[in-house]
């Protein structure tokens, strides 16, 4: 793994200097509680400026502390990008280039995430907080990494209260199994349903996962895991303020990722009438076709389209409920002015945009690698600002660490965001992105500015787009030669952000198209 350069070091020794901790030496720590959604699209919250989001709570947040409005994911897909945010570290070089599976050949993933790896949570521990990871991990066995205080209860805790509380109430537990033409919990689109498994009738897993699920979800509120985690979150919360100790506590929904159903009354509260295809819909790339993202969206259709947008917004909102319950309960324990509070969400969602959905497509599109993110402890932060540096998920562990007045990690990617949480403007860094496997075919690599974005590809679909005069990337200038000096500017900022980091892509498929 590649040791830090100079640069590197220099920027790691002045961070390291200018920070101090948050409180003085004799007041309690600072806690942290971090808040992801899986699959968000960045603009899906009221605070972006989307009139139909109905998000007050994370809204509230945002009026309280920093809003990043062009922040993205460091890989557009899930483990790769938890990765990077508790490491600090772009997820190809430590050979995460896909999702970690359960089992690969009966045995575990051997690129599930592990010691001796270090995380910012290993860092923590060491200083005295009770780490927590709830709810959605994606990166192995939770007990393999010794920072966390109680990873098999972290694990079963939620599911456990969850099946009490449907039992107690009268409800069978959640079960897919299918019972004539319904499925238990849910209602949805049978006829896409069954067109569905037809396309997909030769890949057991997109049959099983029944993508086309969308509808009200049958079961209360109350009786969702992300109600009964919330719960869980804020006992732990409760038990370690009243011990006095810090806590450094994660709460992971899957919301709002397939299947998109959602309770009443968070589904009642959208009509898909209110929901429109964006402009940039009618511009769906040949190369595009084949994919699943494609495939789905053309099953839909308009009307399916709509109800699945409302059932994507009815999620969010969903959890943004559940999350303010978190929050709440930061006021009513009185840490609210100690606890540093991070919202992001691992990578986003087409949404339609170029006439696709869900995420599973080789793109770098601003719908897939933009997220939320929204950060806030008092004291640091101004109430409602906004900033348009360009974060990313490798800045999530650095920053935090920074603002706890801790020692960073050793090997670390990211920079951290303190000095745009106090108010410094964009400093112009630019932005990358990874997707693919790095010496595959479809390895893609992507560097952005406020006003360019050039995505490399090893299968040779390259783009080019001014996002100043074309923020819907519907005019590929890749091959226009007035733009030759802007593509080698380009490639070379990310070339040198490859040989930085060490990104084995360098020597794999794409590396004729980086010369």
């Amino acid at each position: 793994m590649p040791s830090l350069n100079r640069r590197e070091f220099l920027a790691t020794a002045s961070a390291t200097a200018l920070a101090t901790t948050v409180r003085a030496a004799d007041a309690p720590p600072v806690n942290v509680l971090f808040l992801i959604t899986d699959q968000q699209k960045f603009d899906v919250l009221g605070c972006m400026g989307n009139p139909l989001a109905k998000t007050p709570n994370l809204d509230r947040l945002a009026a309280q502390g920093v809003l990043f409005t062009q922040a993205h994911s460091t890989v557009p897909y899930c483990s790769p990008t938890r990765t990077a945010i508790i490491t600090g570290r772009y997820p190809s070089t430590l050979g995460i280039s896909r999702n970690v599976k359960g089992k690969v050949k009966d045995k575990p993933d051997p690129i599930r995430l592990r010691e001796p790896l270090q995380t910012y949570m290993h860092t923590l521990k060491e200083r005295g907080y009770a780490c927590h990871h709830l709810g959605k991990w994606h990166l192995g066995n939770l007990g393999e990494l010794s920072c966390f205080a109680d990873p098999k209860g972290d694990g079963k805790n939620a599911k456990t209260l969850l099946h009490t509380r449907r039992k107690d109430a009268g409800e069978a537990a959640f079960s897919p199994k299918r019972d004539g033409e319904t499925l238990a919990g849910f209602t949805y689109m049978t006829p896409n349903t069954a067109r569905c498994h037809e396309i997909w009738k030769d890949d057991p897993k997109r049959t099983q996962q029944d993508l086309s699920l969308i509808g009200r979800h049958r079961f209360a509120a109350k009786h969702q895991y992300e109600y009964a985690l919330a719960d869980q979150c804020i006992d732990l919360m409760r038990t370690h303020h009243q011990a006095k100790q810090p806590f450094a506590i994660t709460y992971s929904v899957s919301p709002p990722h397939a299947y998109w159903v959602a309770p009443s009354p968070y589904y009642d509260q959208y009509d898909p009438a209110d929901f429109k295809l964006p402009p940039n819909a009618v511009d769906m790339p040949e190369i595009y076709s084949g994919t699943q993202a494609y495939r789905l969206a053309k099953l839909f259709g308009a009307e399916g389209m709509a109800e699945y947008l409302r059932c994507y917004y009815a999620q969010v909102t969903m959890v943004d409920a559940y999350m303010g319950r978190i929050l709440d309960e930061l006021d009513t324990l009185g840490i609210a002015e100690r606890t540093l509070v991070v919202f992001t969400s691992d990578h986003g969602d087409m949404n339609g945009g170029h006439g696709l959905m869900d995420k599973t497509v080789d793109t770098c599109y601003e719908e897939i690698i933009r997220v939320p993110l929204i950060m806030r402890l008092p004291g640091v932060t101004k109430p409602s600002a906004k900033t348009d540096v360009q974060a990313d998920s490798t800045d999530l562990a650095p920053t935090i660490l920074d603002l706890l007045g801790a020692k960073p990690l050793a090997q670390c990617h990211g920079r951290s965001l303190r000095p745009f949480l106090e108010g410094a403007p964009d400093d112009g860094t630019p932005g990358f992105v990874e997707r693919g496997n790095p010496v595959g075919p479809n390895c893609r690599r992507m560097v952005r500015t406020q006003a360019w974005k050039l995505i490399l590809a090893a299968n040779a679909n390259h783009q080019l787009f001014h996002l100043a005069d074309d923020p819907g990337e519907m005019r590929n200038l890749y091959a226009i030669p007035e733009h030759a000096g802007t593509l080698a500017r380009l490639r070379s900022l990310l070339k040198a952000h490859m040989e930085r980091i060490g990104d084995p892509a360098l020597e794999g498929k794409l590396k004729p198209h980086l010369i």
